[in-house]
């Protein structure tokens, strides 16, 4: 079977047709890969998830008593999103590494993590720093965007500054989400520094804003309704369990990490799609694969 070209100028359609075909083909090995540090890995996001939600809900029946355990509920929040960003960071980088190594035309079923290790380092590590750069960029222009909309606050009544405010905040938000899902893409698969995948993901982003939008909301219904359906247990158990006092903590942390392995489930997911959204309007601005066609006969 022919391997799946990655930069081909493919409308929306074709796009979600050959991410979903490129799932169909090598589902086997991406999760053979995945689930071998996936599991670990959710198993300690189950468990912060689980005190955090545990301490959530005695928090909030404990409201008016004031007996709510607040900074310990602080404290496992802070430490469940760390680890969700861990997790989000390994099987981010292993499902770029599976792509590149299928680019190459090396991939098969033997294909372990050992093979991989080099690629899926160097993932993690333009990862973190092309993560890091964007989230200072992005507290630091909401900074600017607060200090700014503070002037209209002497002008206007303060409720309607306020409403303004946000109003605009959310236009911004709503505005730069699709060119955001975009700049992990070049540091991953073309090498690019920080500030040139950031850059490119932007650019790319804005210049395709609409396509890349719809791409995320359909991407996002599917692995949002798969998240939520592994979700609803544990947060029924949960509920239920602090309602009736049942002493049943492993019954609930058992399906706090089922709903942690779910999230793990359909990450990789999200990533592909958007992949193959990346390729497509990448080649549609450069040319890619007639440039490396050109490459090739020149060297012949």
């Amino acid at each position: 079977m022919e391997n799946i070209e990655f930069y081909r100028n493919r409308n929306l359609g074709e796009r979600l047709s050959v991410a979903g075909e490129f799932i169909r083909r090598e589902w086997k090995i991406l999760y053979k890969l995945i689930l071998i540090p996936a599991i670990p890995l959710a198993l300690v996001v189950g468990y912060f998830q689980h005190n955090f939600f545990s301490d959530y809900f005695d928090f909030i029946g404990n409201l008016y008593s004031g007996n709510g355990n607040l900074y310990g509920m602080v404290g496992f929040m802070g430490l469940f999103l760390l680890a969700s960003l861990l997790i989000t960071l390994v099987l981010t980088a292993i499902s770029g590494a599976v792509m590149s190594r299928y680019e190459e035309g090396l991939l098969t079923k033997e294909t372990t993590l050992k093979d991989l290790k080099r690629k899926i380092f160097s993932n993690m590590n333009n990862l973190f720093f092309v993560g890091l750069t964007t989230m200072f960029l992005f507290v630091l222009a909401i900074v600017v965007f607060f200090l700014i909309i503070i002037m209209p606050a002497y002008i206007l009544p303060g409720a309607a500054a306020a409403i303004i405010g946000i109003l605009l905040l959310f236009i911004v938000l709503f505005a730069i989400l699709p060119p955001l899902s975009l700049v992990f893409y070049p540091a991953l698969f073309q090498n690019a520094s920080v500030w040139q995948s950031i850059g490119k993901g932007f650019r790319l982003g804005f210049k395709n804003w609409s396509s890349t939008f719809v791409i995320l909301i359909i991407v996002g219904l599917i692995t949002g309704a798969i998240s939520l359906i592994l979700q609803l247990p544990y947060t029924i158990f949960l509920t239920v369990q602090k309602i009736q006092h049942w002493d049943l903590d492993i019954v609930s942390y058992a399906l706090s990490c089922l709903s942690s392995i779910g999230s793990a489930f359909v990450m990789p997911l999200s990533f592909i799609f958007l992949a193959f959204q990346y390729f497509s309007i990448t080649e549609k601005d450069e040319n890619i694969s007639l440039l490396s066609k050109i490459e090739e006969f020149d060297n012949l």
